[in-house]
């Protein structure tokens, strides 16, 4: 059984300022990831890391949201590729640092995409890497789009295509608030898809560049996993020992559920 663990651009970077990454955040969560896979026997992950403030804002300039459609959109597509797969150095550096052994798998060597939808990811690739004891870390990224040019492809969006192909036993997506808030400011326990409508008009996308939607689109996104996978939290990443209690399976930040 696998577990889908995302680490949010929100937690990773400051998402205010461009290319900023939160060394001492990456630190702490790389040292409480090694921590689980000590602890907790048989975990078994596939880790994925959101873009923050390095891809968004190349790609927004670039408006790759909407596919490649002139020569002038390449320069940014090369630096939002760039500027993920750096983000991602640096946290697979710090895991292996922790003793975690990562191995970067980049979507867009690995994935395509027609008319913004994934089509195909190499997922042999992934088991065999997860048969040699080793931890996959995958991150938001461009790909090429046989329809569109390019697609920009969230980590919630592999996750889902992941999800429909591997044995996933629980999705844990950390952020940097307690969960899915309410209008109040405090978290909602638990959403499915029958509050989702009552409770939609409070969630919000990201404040920052954000081309991938902010919360709004991790909740769709999670809802639409629920027919292959039941346990997914959405919780707060940068609260200390956070991660590490719900990879254990504790009731913490807002569970995405079937039914109440």
């Amino acid at each position: 059984m696998i577990t889908l663990l995302k680490l949010g651009g929100s937690v990773l970077t400051d998402k205010s300022k461009p290319y900023t990454a939160r060394h001492s955040e990456i630190g702490r969560l790389a040292k409480e990831i090694g921590e689980s896979l000590a602890d907790i026997q048989g975990l078994k992950l596939i880790i994925g890391n959101g873009g923050g403030s390095f891809p968004h804002q190349p790609a927004k300039r670039g408006e790759l949201h909407r596919g490649i459609r002139d020569a002038w959109q390449l320069e940014h597509l090369v630096e939002t590729h760039r500027a993920a797969a750096e983000l991602n150095h640096i946290l697979v550096t710090a895991l292996v640092r922790e003793g975690v052994p990562a191995i970067a798998v980049k979507p867009s060597s690995a994935a395509y995409a027609i008319n913004n939808n994934i089509v195909d990811f190499n997922i042999s690739m992934l088991k065999e890497l997860l048969k040699l004891g080793t931890v996959p870390v995958i991150h938001g990224d461009v790909l090429v789009d046989l329809e569109r040019g390019c697609s920009i492809a969230s980590t919630e969006k592999l996750f889902l295509y992941l999800a429909q192909k591997l044995d996933v036993s629980r999705v844990v997506i950390g952020t940097d608030v307690d969960g899915v808030l309410d209008n109040t400011g405090n978290p909602i326990p638990m959403i499915t898809p029958d509050t989702f409508n009552k409770i939609a008009h409070h969630v919000k996308g990201s404040g920052n560049t954000d081309v991938t939607g902010g919360m709004l689109h991790k909740v769709e996104t999670m809802l639409e996993m629920l027919p292959f996978t039941h346990d997914i939290r959405i919780v707060n990443a940068t609260r200390p020992g956070e991660i590490k209690k719900a990879l254990e399976g504790q009731e913490v930040g807002t569970l995405i559920a079937s039914h109440a």
